[in-house]
């Protein structure tokens, strides 16, 4: 669910499309602000359904696991720009904190 929130139906490699694009996500290579940003600062990096920052600004939690291991997606602002690849997915420890990380509250349309 959430990388079909975030890629689309087309399969894209970031929100907006197949190429990286510094002015549509915050990402500390390339940002360079080092902390979270609102969520409408990046107009132009909305996905396809119209959610803002699937790519950069935090990892966000799913309810995907891989054995003992959850899964965080979309990159945050502590990360570069290959972390914010839809299709990327960053194994973690569900007993630990990331300072990087938070989470998406979310509602299936009636």
């Amino acid at each position: 669910q959430w990388e079909r929130a975030a890629r689309g139906t087309d399969g894209r490699t970031y929100p907006w499309g197949d190429e990286f694009d510094k002015e549509k996500c915050n990402t500390t290579d390339e940002s360079g602000i080092g902390k979270t940003t609102r969520v409408t600062l990046y107009p132009n990096g909305i996905s396809p359904d119209g959610c803002y920052d699937m790519a950069g600004n935090v990892w966000e939690w799913t309810t995907s696991s891989e054995g003992e291991f959850r899964v965080l997606r979309g990159g945050s602002w502590g990360g570069n720009h290959g972390f914010a690849r839809c299709a990327d997915r960053f194994r973690v420890s569900p007993n630990v904190r990331y300072f990087t990380a938070g989470f998406r509250c979310a509602r299936a349309e009636k």
